[in-house]
C-alpha cells in the first residue's frame, strides 16, 4: 500500500500453555499483520528527572478503515514496525462515527526495551 496509510504493523501475542509433567510452562506466539496503517511521529512524552529532561519518543499510529485493532492488541504485546520493537504507550481508541464512514482505531506506541 503507498501514500500516507502505507505502513504496514506486526502485532505479537505471547501466552503461555498448560505446565509440562516437570512443571514447565511453555511460552508461545502468535503474530498478527495489519496492513493499510499510518505511522507518524509526534511530539515526545517528557518527564524531569533530577533536573534533566527525559525525552521518550512516540508514534501515532492510525489502523486501517473498518480494523478493530483493539480486539488484536493488549498491553503485554509486542508490536513491530520498520524493523523495531515496539509497546503500547496509551489505550487503543476506536473512532466509530454514525454512518460508519472512515471508522478506524488509533493509538500511541514507543520503542520496547524489555
Amino acid at each position: 500500500m503507498t501514500g500516507i496509510h502505507g505502513d504496514t504493523i506486526v502485532i505479537e501475542h505471547r501466552t503461555l500453555g498448560e505446565p509440562d509433567v516437570d512443571g514447565e510452562t511453555k511460552e508461545s506466539m502468535t503474530a498478527c499483520t495489519v496492513e493499510g496503517c499510518s505511522v507518524q511521529p509526534v511530539t515526545n512524552a517528557g518527564d524531569v528527572l533530577f533536573e534533566q529532561d527525559i525525552i521518550i519518543g512516540r508514534w501515532r499510529v492510525i489502523g486501517p478503515q473498518g480494523v478493530l485493532v483493539s480486539d488484536l492488541v493488549d498491553g503485554d504485546d509486542t508490536i513491530r514496525w520498520n524493523g523495531k520493537a515496539y509497546r503500547l504507550s496509551s489505550a487503543v481508541q476506536e473512532y466509530m462515527p454514525a454512518d460508519g464512514l472512515g471508522s478506524h482505531s488509533e493509538f500511541y506506541m514507543m520503542e520496547d526495551h524489555r
